[in-house]
């Protein structure tokens, strides 16, 4: 019995087809099967491909260009102006003053009057003293006038040795007094007619026993 051709024809493909169907079940089955012409890579043998060192390409020879050295500017000129040292002035000299004179006493004789507690003690009041020259050496025969509250005496310098080698003394009363400008005293020359050669001395007392001897001491300056 003859066969028609188309009928072989559609056989074929139907053969072909099912061949093809399980080439590719074995082919996702076992990827790596011979007959797969672009097998997939095995699990770990795939590594890292290593990355090209780039050449390194010199370059062609260069020959640096020196730069040119910048020309310094100079500054411009400095003339220094000269500083004006200021001229020290003059130190005004001081104006001397002139020492104040002490006016010269009318009598050869000044004194210095104090008041004190009598040498005997405070049974005892009255006015006693020195003479001497400028340097302090005593002067003897001296007289001393001593008057007021009823007693005018002269006494002698150098009488009382006690008070000093030109000592001179007068009793006025036996207890503390309190008189003032009653007594005076004025120192004489030792020689005649005994003038005057200091000024009148006018005492005040006032009653203390630590104030009831005046003493006077007169110094000679010319």
């Amino acid at each position: 019995m003859k066969r028609d051709p188309f009928d072989l024809l559609t056989a074929a493909t139907l053969l072909a087809t099912l061949l093809l169907i399980v080439y590719y079940i074995a082919v996702a089955v076992n990827p790596w099967m011979p007959l797969n012409p672009f097998p997939p890579a095995r699990p770990g043998s795939l590594a890292a491909a290593p990355t090209p060192t780039p050449e390194r390409t010199l370059p062609p020879t260069w020959t640096p260009t020196p730069s040119p050295s910048p020309t310094p500017t100079l500054p411009p000129t400095f003339t220094p102006t000269a500083t004006l040292t200021p001229s020290p002035s003059p130190t005004p000299e001081p104006t001397a003053t002139p020492t104040p004179r002490v006016t010269r006493s009318p009598y050869p004789f000044t004194y210095e009057l104090t008041y004190e507690t009598p040498y005997y003690g405070c049974n005892w009041a009255g006015v006693a003293g020195l003479v001497q020259d400028v340097d302090g050496n005593p002067l003897t025969g001296y007289r001393v006038h001593v008057w007021g509250g009823g007693i005018d005496a002269v006494l002698i310098s150098g009488s009382f040795p006690m008070y000093g080698t030109s000592g001179w003394e007068q009793f006025f009363n036996n207890y503390p007094i309190k008189i003032s400008g009653e007594y005076k005293v004025q120192l004489h020359d030792k020689n005649p007619p005994y003038a005057a050669v200091s000024e009148v001395i006018v005492l005040d007392y006032q009653g203390l026993c630590s104030r009831s001897m005046a003493f006077i001491i007169f110094t000679k300056n010319h």
